[in-house]
C-alpha cells in the first residue's frame, strides 16, 4: 500500500476545538476525532499540541526532542557517524526507521536523510518530531524493499537498524523498544541487504548488538559502540 494510501486511512484522536490538536493534524496531514471515537487497539493522541501513542492496558508513548540534542553533543565522534562516513555529509536512507531516532540525528548533524517506516503509526509519531526538529527531512510511509526496487533516487549510504532478536540473557527491553516491537512487522534483513547493497552508491551499514553474529553475510569491517555494533558493507554496485 502507497504512503499516500496508508495516510488517508490514518487519523489522530484529540479535541477537534483545540487548535493546537487541529494545526498537528493539518501539519501530519491527518485526520482529526474526537477523543471518545478512539479504538481500544493501538492508536495516536493529541494531547496539548504533541503526538503520542496510546494502547493497550493504558501504554502511553510519545518521543523526546531532548533524545536527539543530547546525541547531537559529540556526535561526529560516535560510532553511528562514523560508520556512516557522516562527516562526509552522505545522502542516507534509513531503510527500517523505527522511531527514526538515528536517522534525525543524522539529518540534524547536516546529512541528507530519508527514512522509511511501514507502520503507519510509528511513522506518523516520527513525522510529528521531524516536523519540529528537522522539517526538510523527508518521513515515509512504505515498504523499504519496494521502495529501493522503484530506483528513482541516489543514496550513498543505506542504514539498515532492524528489531533486534529477544536478548539471550532474558534483559527487559526499553519501553520505546517494546511498544515498537507490539507494532513492528517482521523484515527479511537479509532480504533488505542484498538488495540494499545493489542500490547504495557507497555503502550499507546495519546496527546489530555488540555480540551478535550476522547471520550470513561478513561485512567489510565494524565499528563497535558500547552496546551496538555497525557493520559496514561495501556496495556491490561498485
Amino acid at each position: 500500500m502507497a504512503a499516500d494510501e496508508l495516510r488517508s486511512e490514518l487519523a489522530i484522536f484529540g479535541d477537534p476545538d483545540d487548535r493546537r490538536s487541529v494545526s498537528l493534524a493539518e501539519n501530519l496531514k491527518v485526520a482529526l476525532k474526537p477523543r471518545v471515537d478512539a479504538p481500544d487497539t493501538w492508536h495516536l493522541v493529541a494531547a496539548g499540541g504533541n503526538l503520542e501513542i496510546s494502547g493497550p492496558n493504558g501504554i502511553r508513548f510519545s518521543l523526546s526532542e531532548a533524545e536527539i540534542e543530547q546525541r547531537l553533543m559529540g556526535f561526529s565522534q560516535s560510532s553511528l557517524a562514523k560508520a556512516c562516513a557522516a562527516s562526509r555529509m552522505p545522502r542516507i536512507f534509513d531503510a527500517l526507521s523505527g522511531w527514526g531516532t538515528d536517522g534525525l540525528t543524522l539529518s540534524m548533524f547536516g546529512c541528507e536523510v530519508v527514512s522509511c517506516e511501514i507502520n503507519p503509526l510509528v511513522a506518523t509519531l516520527s513525522r510529528s518530531r521531524v516536523l519540529t526538529m528537522a522539517p526538510e527531512m523527508l518521513v515515509l510511509c512504505c515498504d523499504a524493499n519496494d521502495y529501493l526496487r522503484c530506483g528513482s533516487y541516489h543514496f550513498d549510504v543505506i542504514y539498515l537498524d532492524a528489531m533486534f532478536p529477544e536478548h539471550p540473557k532474558g534483559a527487559r527491553p526499553s519501553k520505546s523498544l517494546q511498544v515498537l516491537a507490539a507494532l513492528a512487522e517482521s523484515c527479511d534483513l537479509s532480504q533488505t541487504l542484498k538488495l540494499a547493497r545493489c542500490v547504495a552508491a557507497d555503502r550499507v551499514v546495519v546496527k546489530r548488538r555488540r555480540n551478535q553474529a550476522p547471520e550470513d553475510e561478513q561485512p567489510a569491517w565494524s565499528v563497535e559502540g558500547k552496546t551496538v555494533r555497525f557493520d559496514v558493507y561495501r556496495s556491490s554496485s561498485m
